[in-house]
């Protein structure tokens, strides 16, 4: 009976590990584009798989996979935005929630959000610097003036600015991707 146990266990960890394979460039979409850099988005990903695993048994295959899973990694971001709750302030748990409602990412929108992370790093400093206050650390271009000393109209143009080279870059690679194709 023990080993009806065990093997039974076995199964369901392959089930849910191979599961995880097939959907894992979604699911590390889904947590990129809650995370606040790559770096807490790798250690999210990685923690999402091992409870994936060590929850094998209770995953019930009536349901869709990867909406577990993107629930689980969920609540790892929300864990990980805890401990370093110092350093960031991770988004409220209503917007994760609302957020995690929404449809997971598809590999074309991933590949997207790694351009978009590409790109900004190839903006000048202070414009990444402006781009990284407005879209990460949520302040309003007003904050924005008054923490760098510069008008707000400045930032407003900034902004703009930084936008259309976000646009332009990241339309470039998704071209450059379809000739590859």
């Amino acid at each position: 009976m023990h080993d009806d146990i065990s093997a039974s266990s076995n199964d369901a960890t392959a089930l849910v590990q191979r599961l995880f394979v097939q959907h894992a460039a979604q699911l590390r979409g889904f947590i990129v584009a809650l995370a606040p850099d790559l770096a807490m988005a790798d250690d999210v990903f990685q923690e999402t798989f091992l409870t994936v695993t060590a929850k094998a048994e209770t995953f019930d295959t009536n349901r869709d996979f990867l909406a577990w899973a993107c629930g689980i990694g969920r609540m790892k971001l929300m864990e990980a935005g805890r401990r370093a709750a110092k350093q960031w302030r991770p988004l409220s748990d209503e917007v994760l929630e609302a957020l995690s409602a929404s449809e997971p990412r598809t590999e074309s929108e991933d590949a997207r959000l790694r351009y978009l992370a590409e790109c900004t790093g190839k903006l000048a400093p202070q414009s990444r610097r402006i781009v990284e206050m407005c879209y990460q650390q949520g302040h309003k271009p007003a904050e924005i003036a008054r923490r760098i000393e510069w008008t707000a109209e400045a930032v407003y143009v900034a902004l703009s600015r930084a936008r259309a080279a976000l646009r332009q870059c990241v339309g470039r690679k998704v071209a450059a991707e379809g000739d590859c194709a």
